[in-house]
């Protein structure tokens, strides 16, 4: 699929509305804003200017200018904002209100002052990236499949494992009595976070996606081992399995998942049910013309509702918008408003010190008929339902 730059519309529409005379974006490296502008990913520095309903590009020598459905693309390895300066006179702007992202990068904004515009920033780029077209939430979708086979590997292995006694071989260490629980097995060798986790990747790898550095697993309240030390996983602990791929367009997926081995019906199924209904309570709050902020809010209170402390248990971070990067707008705080063509990620998490914690991540569009949930992944804590 051919995928072409994003965004002229919402930019050309704020420099009307602010009677400015051009739009600057400068990005260094791998940088979503980019992408979104352009349709491909640059590993360097790319000065984009909007001038007079058209789009110039200017690389540096370093990399072959490429080629892109836009007015001009040309080398310049001036500085940035002076190379911005330059197209902007080129095309006839050569003073006047320039808009520009928040995150313009201080050297250029100095260059562009220096030549005699004045900066003024503007939020178009973000607010146009946060309603997704088709072809981006068909990425999306694409991301959540992949999503969802790897975190099924995850069931699948957990699933097979057996249950076995520790290893009592004096290894140094002080015996504190918890290394003689129980661990889970498979293949051979004892299962940890980290071969799980490598496992999740090679699936998401076959998938035709990247793992983006975002898969994790945590076993109990003892996490994932922190400082590269994996955990060995335990039967009756929760095993939170969380991925956050990126497609080959760039767009993302996110999807995590909460499994018990051999459950003893403790604190993490009643956990696990005030987070699916949390879930459920998504799906009732994500139309058009609803508050993100009160979505949010609710997702919270759903938890809080089944005997959860708000302030220690119920995980804040309840999630966002999602698209070209992991947080887009609209965040799930605040007075923003939905619309149809969002993209969010909602996550349903509680943790306790004691017992660990369970976690249930989805991807929602938001849409004219209504929010459908992508991947329809399986929601049970037993690996082998799934």
């Amino acid at each position: 699929m051919r995928w072409s730059p994003r965004g002229g519309d919402a930019i050309d529409a704020a420099v009307s509305e602010r009677d400015a005379v051009g739009f600057v974006a400068v990005s260094r490296g791998a940088d979503p804003t980019s992408r979104y502008l352009t349709g491909r990913a640059f590993d360097c520095d790319l000065v984009f200017v909007r001038v007079g309903g058209e789009t110039h590009l200017r690389v540096p020598s370093t990399v072959e200018p490429p080629s892109l459905p836009v007015a001009s693309v040309r080398v310049d390895d001036r500085p940035p904002g002076t190379a911005a300066a330059a197209v902007l006179a080129e095309h006839g702007a050569s003073d006047g209100t320039v808009l520009a992202p928040r995150t313009v990068p201080h050297d250029a904004a100095l260059h562009l002052e220096a030549a005699g515009y004045d900066l003024a920033s503007t939020p178009a780029v973000e607010a146009a990236r946060a309603v997704k077209d088709d072809a981006e939430r068909d990425a999306i979708e694409a991301a959540q499949r992949a999503a969802t086979r790897g975190v099924g590997r995850a069931a699948a292995i957990l699933s097979a494992a057996t249950v076995e006694e520790a290893d009592d071989g004096d290894d140094g260490r002080e015996d504190n009595g918890d290394d003689e629980r129980p661990v889970l097995h498979w293949d051979g060798a004892p299962l940890s976070t980290e071969r799980l986790r490598r496992q999740v990747n090679a699936t998401l790898a076959a998938e035709g996606v990247d793992a983006a550095g975002a898969t994790t697993v945590r076993a109990g309240p003892r996490g994932d081992g922190g400082g590269g030390e994996p955990v060995e996983l335990r039967p009756s602990e929760p095993v939170v399995v969380s991925v956050g791929p990126r497609g080959p367009a760039g767009y993302r997926g996110a999807l995590a998942r909460t499994f018990v081995v051999d459950p003893d019906g403790g604190w993490e199924r009643r956990a696990h049910v005030a987070c699916d209904a949390a879930r459920k309570v998504s799906l009732a709050e994500a139309d058009p013309g609803d508050d993100a902020g009160f979505l949010g809010s609710e997702l919270r209170a759903e938890i809080a509702a089944f005997g959860f402390s708000m302030a220690d248990e119920v995980t804040r971070d309840v999630g966002g918008g999602i698209g070209l990067a992991a947080r887009e707008d609209p965040p799930l705080d605040g007075d923003r408003e939905l619309v149809a063509g969002n993209v969010l990620r909602v996550r349903a998490a509680v943790t306790h010190a004691d017992h660990g914690r369970v976690e249930l991540t989805d991807v929602l569009v938001v849409g004219d008929d209504g929010p459908r949930l992508l991947g329809g992944a399986p929601t049970g804590l037993d690996p082998s339902r799934w």
